[in-house]
């Protein structure tokens, strides 16, 4: 993956500063961490016996799986409420926009506050730290994943070999999620300094990504002679870099864009003709 540079803003962190930036309608509540308990002033119930923080674990065919919620540990020790949900959502959301303007190293949680105008309390009463909101995110982006997965795995409609409708299916979804976690794409390679489990997450997903439209490629599905494994991780590596460059130099992911991918990966892996 790229190296965070800070540079430029993403289409997502555009909407994601939208979305932070707006006035919400309720109060924010003031406690501060180490008084989470009861019920507090954003109307949580208080529920010790769910287990804390977002979690990542392993499924049986190999990519991670998120949790339902993908939320901080503070706020997995209660129910949240619809108004509960929203403040976490301008957090995550604010946080991206950080991320995607500053890195995440130079983001501090004052960045985070101030981009989803709350207060240090309620930041707390969500997330115990900077870390434990980048693992949130991972988390939900690795269950954004999980979708893609599947996708890639299903074989076609009218089976055999995929056609250009099958593979633009599959480089349109890519797009929307590198669109919507552009932040945390661009700086995969620097989370190996926060959090192992974090990278070995990451890892795996795009692993398992690779390996299902590795199963799809098949040695004679173009007639060409390739080595499936490395034609799906090639394919992953030239969308992510092209989303990335074309990000860098300004330049919308528009349909033509995604159908020209589309027919590169379609005459390189599946046309026969070609």
């Amino acid at each position: 993956m790229t190296p965070a540079t800070g540079k430029g803003r993403s289409p997502a962190s555009r909407s994601a500063a939208r979305t932070a930036g707006s006035k919400g309608s309720t109060r924010e509540a003031k406690a501060p961490a180490a008084a989470v308990g009861g019920t507090s002033r954003d109307g949580q119930g208080d529920r010790t016996g769910r287990g804390g923080g977002s979690k990542v674990d392993g499924t049986d065919d190999g990519i991670p799986a998120a949790d339902a919620d993908a939320i901080g540990a503070p706020a997995a020790k209660r129910a949240l409420r619809s108004q509960g949900r929203r403040t976490m959502r301008k957090l995550l959301d604010a946080a991206m926009v950080a991320f995607d303007k500053r890195g995440y190293h130079a983001t501090r949680v004052n960045d985070v506050v101030a981009i989803a105008k709350t207060s240090h309390g309620t930041f707390y009463l969500y997330f115990s730290n900077k870390e434990d909101l980048l693992r949130a995110l991972v988390s939900e982006a690795a269950g954004e994943a999980q979708k893609l997965y599947e996708t890639l795995r299903t074989l076609p409609a009218e089976g055999g070999t995929p056609q250009w409708d099958d593979v633009h299916g599959w480089v349109k979804a890519y797009s929307e999620l590198w669109t919507r976690y552009a932040p945390l794409f661009r700086v995969w390679t620097d989370l190996a300094t926060v959090d192992p489990d974090l990278v070995d997450v990451i890892r795996r997903t795009f692993t398992a990504m690779s390996g299902a439209l590795t199963s799809q490629i098949g040695p004679d599905s173009s007639g060409h002679i390739i080595d499936p494994d490395a034609a799906g991780m090639a394919t992953l590596a030239m969308l992510d870099r092209f989303h990335y460059l074309r990000e860098f130099v300004g330049q919308p992911i528009d349909d033509v864009a995604l159908e020209t991918m589309t027919t590169m990966v379609y005459r390189a892996l599946f046309d026969p003709n070609a």
